[in-house]
């Protein structure tokens, strides 16, 4: 394959392409952005190829800047299929994916989303910078994909701590929620995730947002109402209790993680389930005309 080098006819040689002298190949300024070649004229017959470079320059090769092109033709690894040391190129890939997720949590955790670059971020993950695009089109993909794994391990500690949801509605919502504020007392990191970084992103990042908030809300409601007392409640009402239930915990949690969490956890604990108990009660004996 051929690499990036100038010939002694003083053109630039870039993935067996011909560039005229002086055009800039692939690489990052000094912020960790990608920069793509400037001014990169083609000197074979004028056409754009078919695929262009495989490193970060590929999207502006192909005409459209910051994207990659189609993964099968992006990797090394997916074309070759080759083990290396006893890892297949699948295995590579995950563990790269593991790898950048791990990064995405330790970078937008502390120094934030926005102070991220794909350089960082795969300095922390310690793997060349091409590979973050193997795995992801850009950082607010990944910050996605952390967000994600970050709710759903929230989720997953709750329902663990529930078992069979036997007990009474206060000791339930007392279970379910310590192992829920556990897990963001020992990981900061995760609260600044959850309830900070996916702040005003984008409107598929606040969508994102939005919807896995509701499904918290949709889950504490679940557990307060599977109970034989409980009234059916009309979709419009459930949606909006939903949204209280999560919207009281949420603000709970950011309050006491700006404040570096000073507030005892089993105190914190104890405060929210009474209010979820006393909502189950309202479950059980809704006003007339609800």
């Amino acid at each position: 394959m051929a690499d990036h080098r100038a010939s002694g006819d003083g053109v630039q040689h870039l993935h067996g392409l011909r560039l005229h002298a002086g055009a800039a190949a692939c690489g990052e300024d000094d912020d960790g952005e990608v920069v793509h070649g400037r001014s990169v004229s083609l000197a074979v017959s004028g056409e754009t190829p078919a695929w262009g470079c495989r490193g970060p320059c590929a999207g502006a090769v192909n005409g459209v800047a910051g994207r990659r092109p189609d993964p099968a033709l992006w990797s090394n690894d997916a074309v070759s299929g080759r083990t290396y040391a006893g890892e297949s190129a699948s295995d590579r890939l995950e563990r790269r994916r593991r790898q950048l997720l791990d990064a995405g949590l330790e970078l937008f955790g502390t120094v934030g989303y926005r102070a991220t670059t794909v350089r960082l971020l795969c300095r922390e993950a310690r793997i060349s910078d091409r590979h973050f695009y193997e795995q992801f089109d850009s950082t607010e993909d990944l910050l996605v994909a952390v967000y994600d794994e970050g709710t759903a391990r929230l989720e997953q500690a709750a329902l663990e701590a529930l078992g069979d949801r036997r007990g009474e509605v206060g000791d339930l919502a007392r279970r379910g929620l310590d192992a829920f504020l556990t897990l963001v007392e020992v990981d900061p990191r995760l609260a600044r995730v959850v309830w900070f970084e996916v702040l005003g992103v984008s409107p598929r990042v606040e969508s994102t947002y939005l919807t896995r908030m509701q499904r918290f809300g949709h889950l504490m409601l679940d557990v307060l109402a599977d109970r034989d007392d409980t009234a059916a409640l009309p979709d419009a009402a459930r949606e909006l209790m939903a949204s209280a239930a999560v919207g009281a915990v949420s603000n709970a949690v950011v309050t006491w993680s700006i404040t570096g969490f000073a507030t005892e956890r089993a105190v914190v604990t104890e405060s929210l389930s009474q209010f979820l108990a006393g909502a189950a009660t309202a479950l059980a004996h809704p006003p007339p005309g609800t």
